[in-house]
């Protein structure tokens, strides 16, 4: 993930003259978004259930374009990924649904034909318009925010009538949360009440 693992066997014995090393990659890869849009190949299965659509994800990526070994763009290296809530922090639509169809722990290798990431325009001067994308995307963990979500939208009072075992959802979801952003030694916004679900 970190460089040149998009060549290093990748299409080992592939030998399809006239097509592009996507082309022959996306032959063997699912459908995820149904217009052959977004491919996916599992490289390391995960486990338990798959991404909620309100979740909160920690996710190291690496972005690739086709003819280049390195990636135009990574979090792979940073020391600690920052949690991204999905709707909001990411911008590749491409790269909502592919987290979508991911379970924790799942290394997945994913391929964004323009409308699904950069469209028409690129995004200059590194993109180009019109461009397929590669990204290996590895999850390492996601929290659903969803009554977290509703609950922080809620006035004082609305929020007293909660019912309770909703109420300790959120607790439990928050909790973790604090506990995730305390072991990064980001003290200040682990004390804060629905940081990260509720934005």
């Amino acid at each position: 993930m970190g460089g040149s693992a998009l060549n290093q066997g990748v299409l080992e014995g592939d030998d399809a003259p006239g097509q592009s090393l996507y082309e022959r990659l996306s032959q063997r890869m699912l459908d995820i978004s149904g217009d052959r849009g977004v491919l996916k190949d599992v490289i390391r299965e995960g486990a338990g259930d798959l991404v909620a659509p309100d979740a909160s994800v920690l996710v190291k990526y690496s972005g690739y374009l086709e003819h280049m070994d390195r990636p135009f763009d990574s979090n792979y290296f940073r020391k600690t990924p920052r949690l991204m809530k999905l709707g909001e922090d990411i911008t590749l639509w491409g790269m909502e649904l592919g987290l979508l169809s991911m379970r924790r722990g799942e290394l997945a290798r994913f391929l964004f034909k323009p409308n699904y990431a950069y469209g028409t325009l690129g995004c200059p001067p590194l993109i180009p318009p019109n461009t397929t994308v590669l990204f290996e995307i590895e999850l390492l963990d996601f929290l659903d925010c969803a009554e977290s979500d509703k609950f922080c939208a809620l006035s004082a009072e609305q929020q007293d009538q909660f019912p309770l075992q909703k109420v300790l959802k959120v607790a439990a979801t928050e909790r973790e949360f604090g506990n995730y952003l305390f072991r990064q030694n980001r003290f200040y916004d682990a004390k804060a009440p629905c940081w990260v679900c509720c934005g």
